[in-house]
């Protein structure tokens, strides 16, 4: 469980530096292009920060 742990903590600070830093390998690809035009870019930049979060939280509760 420890590597979960750490995998999980690890993604969610990356989802977060990608929202804060807006990567642009994130926020061009095909996939990333499909959800902007559905849900925008301001509710694309809240489903990044939720995943992040929620793996952050995840991960640090696993490793505790």
């Amino acid at each position: 469980m420890q590597i979960l742990g750490i995998i999980l903590v690890i993604y969610g600070a990356f989802c977060i530096a990608a929202l804060l830093l807006r990567f642009p390998f994130v926020y061009n690809n095909g996939k990333a292009k499909l959800f902007i035009k559905m849900m925008g870019k301001t509710g694309f930049d809240i489903l990044i920060l939720v995943f992040g979060l929620a793996a952050l939280i995840g991960g640090i509760l696993i490793l505790s």
